[in-house]
């Protein structure tokens, strides 16, 4: 009878302490919920494909770290990925946001690519308190002056790469020198003395403020914009364009576009044979199957990117190696939706909160090595540029696919940039 009595005080113990346990982490349990992440893009386009990409590896380094750490709970994170279909329509963009807050539930946004779809997706996160932070593209000075005029409202909205068109140090900083780099190698090469440049930019919203300080800025270092030429961010033919350029005597073509036109147009300069030198912003243009798409004929056509593969900071080399190694394909600027959700977890496990106006204060604050370099927001929540903070790069396609990075020299590995057999050959006949 005692035996029995006293394997009963023990199973009652052992019951008593296992609820004991039970109930002191009943708390934990309750409070630890999925924070869901909406990744934009118009995912049927290498923008919304790249940023997805990217963000998916943020979530194997979140996961491998147990969550994200708010407060003392360890909070899963789960992505919710939000086709905006953004290039071809704008009404599509904010009804996919709308949908990804009120039935998704999402508690932060992360993407975008196109400017005007930015401004409209902005609102919708601002009307619903939800922070936003952008992938790499919109650059429309608007969107982020927002925050300058209207702080309560638009605090929400962080430039987290991107650039502000308005800005001129931000084309000081990451164009003026390396065109006055190519112009040099130009007057090298070919004995041309006077250099002369065409801008090539598409019908969008974020390019009209800087084609004034284009014009500005450009003859500054001694180098004559010949003419401004327009076309569709979805052409499918640009030859008119380009032959009116070779006519123009352009030695450099400063295209600027954000969407698929960038394939046609460098196809188009390689089978034209076209003597100028491309540059420029074409998101299509900085990796990706952008070789193979263009048939090759993107050989020796440069593109400026705010990221390159070489040591830019810590996290550089890694995720592009991790990028490729994952999905056979080069990494674009909209990519960068990886360092936005990095950036979003550090702010939060230093908010120690999920409140949004909790988690843009410590955004604010946040001094973060980016896969482009040191990140710190400025007042208008846009990214410092400048020596010590993000300068951006400049790379070209050459020969057989390789993607080489010419310009800023301050990185192991920079060359010289190539000009094309036949721009040296036209040019240097014309003498």
């Amino acid at each position: 009878m005692k035996k029995h009595l006293h394997v009963g005080k023990w199973m009652l113990g052992t019951l008593l302490l296992l609820w004991v346990v039970a109930f002191s982490l009943t708390p934990l349990c309750a409070d630890a919920r999925t924070i869901k992440i909406g990744i934009l893009g118009p995912m049927n386009f290498v923008q919304g494909d790249h940023a997805w990409k990217g963000a998916q590896i943020a979530l194997d380094e979140i996961k491998a770290a147990g969550g994200i750490k708010v407060g003392g709970v360890k909070m899963p994170v789960e992505f919710v990925k939000v086709d905006t279909n953004e290039i071809l329509s704008l009404s599509n963009a904010t009804s996919a946001v709308e949908k990804a807050i009120t039935r998704d539930k999402v508690d932060f946004l992360v993407g975008g690519c196109s400017s005007g779809a930015i401004l409209a997706m902005q609102e919708v996160a601002c009307d619903h308190k939800k922070i936003f932070l952008t992938a790499g593209s919109g650059s429309h000075p608007e969107i982020t002056n927002r925050v300058g005029t209207n702080y309560e409202r638009y605090k929400y909205f962080f430039r987290a790469l991107g650039r502000n068109a308005g800005k001129e140090n931000t084309i000081q900083v990451m164009f003026i020198p390396s065109i006055n780099e190519l112009a040099q190698i130009i007057r090298k090469q070919t004995g041309v003395e006077k250099v002369k440049l065409a801008m090539l930019f598409e019908q969008a919203q974020w390019l009209e403020p800087q084609i004034a300080v284009w014009r500005e800025l450009i003859p500054k270092v001694g180098v004559e914009v010949v003419g401004l030429w327009r076309m569709s961010i979805s052409a499918l033919d640009v030859s008119a364009q380009l032959t009116d350029i070779r006519e123009k005597g352009a030695h450099i073509i400063l295209s600027m576009t954000s969407g698929p036109v960038a394939i046609p147009l460098y196809r188009q300069v390689g089978e034209l044979e076209i003597p100028a030198a491309i540059v420029g912003i074409n998101v299509e243009a900085e990796g990706a199957k952008f070789y193979e798409a263009t048939g090759g004929y993107c050989a020796y056509g440069g593109v400026s990117t705010q990221g390159c593969d070489v040591a830019m900071s810590f996290r550089t080399r890694p995720f592009y190696r991790e990028f490729e190694k994952r999905y056979g394909e080069r990494v674009t600027l909209t990519a960068s939706a990886y360092d936005s959700i990095l950036m979003i977890k550090e702010a939060v496990e230093k908010a120690a909160s999920l409140d949004a106006d909790k988690v843009v204060m410590a955004l604010e604050k946040i001094d973060f090595q980016s896969t482009h370099g040191r990140m710190v927001f400025d007042k208008n929540h846009d990214p410092m540029f400048g020596p010590g903070y993000l300068t951006g790069c400049a790379v070209q396609w050459l020969p057989g696919g390789k993607l080489s990075t010419w310009w800023p020299h301050d990185y192991e590995g920079v060359q010289v940039f190539q000009l094309s057999p036949w721009m040296v050959k036209y040019w240097k006949s014309k003498k």
